[in-house]
């Protein structure tokens, strides 16, 4: 293992190499910060009357056992701490064997009192080590980039009670407490804390003691379970870090009065979890989500959305560099509620982009450059505007768009038209349509007669459709043809997968359906030609342009509805149809002097082989 170059992640990595071999990472990450928290206990004078010390544990044999049992006398004795590390370190006490004795004393020897010189770096190093700790576990700890801008983004003057809901192990709150320490601002500040993963709420409690939280409570909950004890809670500033996949479930009843703007589909609890947010706002207070990009655009999700701003209750939107959680490449979006927004801010949305400030972390993740950190604040905090960076956009405007929130649509969309001297939406002169979705069971049985192709992902390259014989099939119903098939002109592109792929039918076709992954735009020749507009899709601006309509990192989604919001250039018809034909008898000219090209080469090829004896 290399090791980093900084002292306690050097004792810390070597910690678990040192267990490895008899314990797993996490029951390895649970002693080592089992351990250091009793380094803690016994440096700190105000537990000096406990029987807790670590000379006892390396003296003699049953180590494991002395230990368990003086736990529980601490715990009794110093109530703040009860539960806690008996459960951090409640599986390492069922390992009674020698070697495992021996390797927990190493431990204490690594992590002992002598390697610290104080109180505060042995507080460090957990909260270090909690940090590290819950990567190897394989938890999704909001990344630092972020826990760094959060505490910028709030007049923690006027702050007195703030919450986290799916707190982890609170690295936003002990940031938060961090930058009003430095700042010398009021530190008598109550935070509230819900959990549901019952280890990351013990480490939390835990954390919250070694960093000295006074006024705080953190409890052991499912976020989206409604208590009658939620009513009352309402917070100057309420935080939530929403799990990436998310899914609804009984909890999310009808009458929940957190979703007063509506219920989620079953796939996706994120909007639950906004509301809740929105809910524990006091009357002036400020919320912020980390969420993903389908938090902002899905559909199904877009009256929910259009409630909220119809409350004018979202100040803005920051788009993230992606690849921020180690575990994670999904791109990553702040947003930030306001129930009392500035006379200026009313009824719009500051939009920022700052997906490109990111630098490399280490192999699996990236992390948000200073410099992106700092203009994202002062952006946010002067309402600062800058091309490609920074947009206001009105409540209008955001209609017009369905309602999504996707900052590049905003930042873009209206830059690159304006390169236009006329645009036009792409639902007025196309019939834009997804193409169907079969099961296995439907391939297997609607392959039994063969009429059609079944054109996919994979049979679109290099801007033609590559015809399977191995996916012929028949139409399950009468209103497949004219409704997933083909003709000379469609233009066909990937609805879903790693790179937008684009085809245009040509007029030596074969009939065909396509599938749910492809998406077909019908072209009204009375409108617009298909060849300027497949060009066009192909084009830097479009290519851009359809990015900014994506959604989803690794596998790219593209809607319908989405699409239909895309705006293209305008020309006059005839001087189009013109440069149309152009395009399309380039495009034949080509393509055929390719297959020629191919035919030579294939023939040579043939023979330089016959002349080697190897064919």
């Amino acid at each position: 293992m290399n090791y980093p170059n900084n002292k306690h992640e050097q004792i810390i990595h070597t910690c678990f190499d040192e267990l490895k071999l008899s314990f797993s990472q996490e029951q390895s990450f649970h002693i080592i910060l089992g351990v250091s928290a009793i380094t803690w206990i016994n440096m700190n004078e105000e537990y000096s009357s406990s029987n807790l010390k670590i000379d006892k544990f390396l003296e003699g044999h049953r180590c494991i056992e002395v230990m368990q049992h003086e736990l529980k006398n601490f715990e009794y004795e110093f109530y703040e701490f009860n539960g806690i590390l008996t459960g951090i370190l409640h599986r390492t006490f069922i390992y009674e064997d020698r070697s495992a004795e021996e390797k927990l004393k190493r431990i204490f020897n690594l992590v002992g009192d002598k390697r610290f010189s104080s109180v505060d770096e042995v507080r460090n190093f957990i909260n270090r080590l909690t940090s590290i700790g819950s990567l190897i576990c394989g938890f999704n700890e909001t990344p630092d980039g972020i826990k760094k801008i959060i505490p910028g983004l709030i007049d923690f003057n006027n702050v007195t009670t703030f919450a986290d809901y799916c707190s982890g192990t609170s690295g936003i709150a002990l940031e938060i407490f961090q930058h009003i320490k430095e700042n010398y601002i009021n530190d008598d500040v109550y935070y509230y804390g819900e959990e549901i993963n019952a280890t990351n709420y013990l480490i939390s409690k835990l954390l919250m003691i070694v960093n000295k939280i006074k006024n705080h409570r953190v409890v052991n909950k499912d976020v989206l379970m409604f208590s009658g004890d939620d009513v009352d809670r309402k917070f100057d500033l309420v935080i939530s870090d929403i799990p990436q996949i998310t899914f609804s479930d009984r909890y999310l009843e009808v009458n929940d009065p957190r979703l007063r703007y509506g219920i989620p589909a079953r796939n996706s609890a994120d909007w639950a979890f906004c509301q809740n947010v929105v809910y524990h706002l006091n009357n002036t207070g400020k919320g912020i989500v980390i969420g993903t990009k389908g938090t902002l655009v899905r559909s199904n999700e877009a009256d929910i959305r259009r409630r909220i701003l119809e409350d004018d209750l979202i100040e803005c939107v920051i788009t993230l560099p992606v690849n921020l959680y180690e575990k994670s490449t999904i791109g990553t979006e702040l947003i930030i509620f306001n129930k009392n927004k500035t006379g200026d801010r009313r009824n719009r949305i500051l939009f920022i982009n700052a997906s490109e400030y990111n630098y490399r972390l280490n192999r699996n993740q990236h992390t948000i450059s200073p410099e992106g950190i700092k203009k994202i604040i002062e952006s946010y905090i002067y309402g600062v505007e800058e091309g490609h960076f920074s947009i206001f956009a009105d409540i209008e405007k955001i209609k017009e768009y369905n309602y999504t929130l996707n900052p590049t649509e905003y930042l873009d969309f209206d830059l690159l038209k304006n390169s236009f001297s006329n645009s036009i939406g792409l639902k007025e002169v196309a019939q834009i349509t997804r193409g169907v979705q079969l099961s296995k069971e439907d391939l297997e049985q609607l392959s039994r007669e063969r009429t059609h192709y079944f054109i996919n992902v994979k049979d679109i390259e290099n801007g033609r459709i590559c015809y399977d014989e191995e996916s012929m099939l028949t139409n399950k119903k009468n209103d497949w043809i004219g409704k997933y098939d083909i003709k000379p002109d469609d233009i066909i592109l990937t609805s879903k997968g790693s790179s937008v792929k684009i085809a245009i039918v040509d007029d030596d076709y074969r009939p065909a359906f396509i599938s749910g992954n492809l998406t077909r735009i019908r072209v009204n020749p009375k409108k617009y030609n298909a060849y300027v507009l497949y060009e066009f899709l192909q084009s830097d601006i479009g290519v851009k342009m359809i990015e900014g309509l994506q959604t989803g990192t690794t596998i790219k989604l593209l809607n319908t509805p989405q699409l239909e919001r895309l705006e293209i250039p305008l020309f006059e018809m005839e001087y189009m149809n013109d440069i149309g034909d152009e395009i399309k008898n380039n495009k034949i000219e080509y393509e055929k002097t390719l297959e020629y090209a191919k035919e030579k080469f294939n023939y040579r090829r043939d023979k330089l082989m016959e002349s080697l004896q190897l064919k």
